[in-house]
């Protein structure tokens, strides 16, 4: 088996070259960007020939190339990969071929040019961008915020002081705002106004966790928010005046790595009304307010060995690990998935060798039920709704309306994954990346962003520095370097739009039960006997403080097995604030589709949802499902029913009758 053939028994890793005949993508694409810079006939008939490559790497270089030579004759192939193109990034670089073409825009050749800086507008009597120091850098850190490639949970990035810097140039005045001497800060966010900071600190940390605190931008004003035997990290302002963090302060582990888990959470200003609002098992963090007034927020999800039972027909092992993105009202309810669950044109199916076996980052090849999903992390909006942030291919702008194979820019598509036939995945933190890396965006004004960048060459704790990104030719203008030391999480300190007050959800809190209504499990594009489909199961999910081994730090209990209706929909009371996911079964129990996502429901909450996986842009049916009718199935505590951890069928995994 390939397995075999890279891992044999004897510990021998073996690396298989290329396929006889296959250049180096690395090399063919730099080829390609150098004809362009060439010129002449010969480069602009290798150019078009090039566009109709299989690869997309290969058309994204023919197509730029033949932007940067501005070749006339090449208008009609260019024009076709702009309208038709299946890979986002050559549609937009024909765009910007054609631009270069017709001598408008011109942004292919202002790509070797120079931008000129654009101050930042400033308050009065108040610094113009705030960032964070530091000088502890490290692959649990700062590496997975800088879209380190497996996405396991991360430590809470910290540095030792928030600075200001006046105005954000690189003769702009310095001020250390806190002037702390052994304690740790992480989590910079401004508020509404641009004259408050919240962040939070570490004062000892073999003493006591990270905890919120505020500091006006004047550098006065300090005070300690929260408190407790616990770590209080990511903070940020809701415009109804309201915080929103993430904490471990439930006290249950994590499922796979045995940390302490966290979850978001509100409170008022002064830390008082300390409410939990998501029930996620593993790990939910880096709240950012969306425009519309919801919390979008990165999720850790880990599916492996999760008491999936065998899938009728398949395999039994359904392994995936994801950090997908979430959003969720400042109440807790309507909480959904807005990007992930394997989507994703760049970081997923689309590759340069569309035959070619390259590692995912582990020994979990793709094509098979084992699979790295989704990674995203330093989410932040654009004033168009777009989502810059940072991913395994880097520096990345999302749009989350578009389709999941065109929902992804990164700003340097030639060096994602460029291995052809090798099995090698080059990604953002990798050295072999020419760009560098990147972490912390912050929109700054139109067309640019703040970024902390580092180059590729420098892999040390003092790599960052911080920059203008210019969207457009991605140049970047240098804001402040100082040597030695890392300086990441630019925030800058100017009025921003107050998002949209969401008013808290009509629901009785008291309640003990929410209700689920799925209008069609049928109404999905995950590949299963729909006519087979006669029941679903309802596992809920009883969190733990202690863990007796790496897979086992919650217990699944089964809820209820309630009857599907004839359109597929089916309706469940549930027991509030509990993760709760399902499985569609056939006439004789076997498990036909096992859903690895959690859900949950408020108290007193109804949450609906279209199908299962169905795709983001399906209309809902406009017939009354007949689920939707009936009083919904109990699927709520029951003293008999089974409870286990872990998969059932292995021996080391304990079932026990309650």
């Amino acid at each position: 088996s390939q397995f075999e053939r890279r891992y044999p028994p004897n510990g021998e890793v073996v690396i298989p070259p290329a396929p006889e005949g296959v250049p180096n993508l690395r090399t063919a694409y730099a080829s390609l960007e150098a004809l362009g810079r060439i010129g002449g006939p010969a480069a602009a008939e290798t150019l078009t020939r090039m566009l109709r490559s299989d690869q997309w790497l290969i058309r994204y270089g023919a197509v730029r190339g033949l932007g940067t030579m501005r070749c006339e004759a090449a208008r009609g192939e260019v024009t076709r990969l702009k309208g038709s193109d299946p890979t986002l990034v050559v549609r937009r670089a024909a765009g910007q071929a054609l631009e270069a073409i017709d001598g408008t825009a011109g942004r292919m050749a202002a790509a070797n040019g120079a931008a000129s800086m654009r101050p930042l507008p400033t308050t009065e009597g108040s610094p113009a961008i705030a960032f964070i120091k530091t000088n502890a850098r490290t692959e649990s850190s700062l590496g997975f915020q800088d879209s380190y490639f497996h996405p396991k949970t991360p430590w809470y990035h910290w540095g030792q002081n928030v600075y200001t810097l006046t105005p954000p140039t690189p003769d702009g005045e310095l001020a250390n705002l806190t002037n702390f001497e052994h304690a740790r800060v992480q989590g910079l966010e401004v508020s509404y106004d641009g004259k408050r900071l919240l962040f939070s600190m570490c004062d000892d940390r073999k003493k006591t966790g990270f905890h919120v605190c505020e500091i006006n931008a004047d550098g006065t004003g300090f005070r300690q928010i929260t408190r407790g035997n616990c770590n209080d990290v990511d903070p940020g302002y809701l415009p109804n005046g309201r915080i929103v963090f993430s904490s471990d302060r439930s006290g249950h582990h994590e499922y796979y790595h045995q940390e302490r888990s966290r979850n978001l959470y509100v409170m008022e200003a002064d830390g008082s009304g300390i409410e939990r609002i998501t029930f996620n098992p593993n790990q939910d963090y880096a709240p950012y307010v969306l425009s519309d007034g919801r919390v979008c927020y990165t999720s850790y999800r880990f599916y492996g060995q999760d008491g999936s039972g065998n899938i009728y027909g398949r395999g039994s092992d359904l392994n995936r690990i994801e950090t997908q993105l979430r959003a969720v009202n400042p109440d807790g309810t309507g909480d959904m998935l807005v990007y992930g669950a394997m989507r994703g044109g760049f970081y997923v199916p689309v590759r340069p060798m569309p035959d070619s076996l390259q590692d995912s980052g582990s020994s979990f090849q793709r094509g098979t039920d084992q699979h790295i999903g989704a990674s995203v992390s330093w989410v932040r909006e654009l004033p168009d709704g777009r989502l810059a942030c940072v991913t395994p291919a880097g520096l990345t702008l999302l749009d989350l309306t578009a389709d999941p194979l065109a929902c992804e820019q990164p700003f340097f598509p030639e060096v994602v994954n460029l291995a052809g036939g090798e099995e090698v995945y080059i990604h953002s933190h990798d050295e072999l990346n020419p760009v560098g890396r990147f972490t912390s965006p912050y929109p700054a004004d139109e067309g640019r962003l703040f970024v902390a960048h580092a180059p590729f060459w420098d892999t040390g704790y003092d790599a960052y520095g911080l920059y203008l990104f210019d969207m457009t030719t991605r140049e970047l203008t240098l804001v402040h370097d100082e040597p030695g030391i890392s300086d990441v999480d630019p925030t800058p300190l100017v009025p921003r739009p107050e998002p949209r007050k969401l008013e808290p959800d009509v629901v009785d809190r008291a309640a003990e039960t929410g209700v689920i209504l799925c209008l069609s499990v049928l109404n999905s594009d995950l590949e299963y006997n729909h006519a087979a489909a006669r029941y679903v199961r309802v596992l809920g999910v009883t969190l733990m403080g202690q863990t007796i081994n790496a897979n086992a730090a919650f217990e699944t209990q089964v809820l209820g097995t309630a009857p599907l209706q004839a359109d597929g929909s089916f309706k469940v009371e549930v027991p509030a604030d509990r993760p709760v996911r399902f499985q569609i079964l056939d006439a004789d129990g076997n498990v036909l589709l096992h859903e690895t996502e959690f859900n949950y429901v408020r108290g007193g909450e109804t949450l609906s949802c279209v199908g299962c996986h169905e795709p983001k842009g399906r209309t809902p049916p406009t017939a009354q499902p007949l689920a939707a009718a009936l009083p919904p199935y109990p699927a709520l505590e029951n003293p008999g029913s089974l409870r286990y951890h872990g998969q059932v069928w292995r021996g080391y995994n304990g079932i026990a009758r309650h």
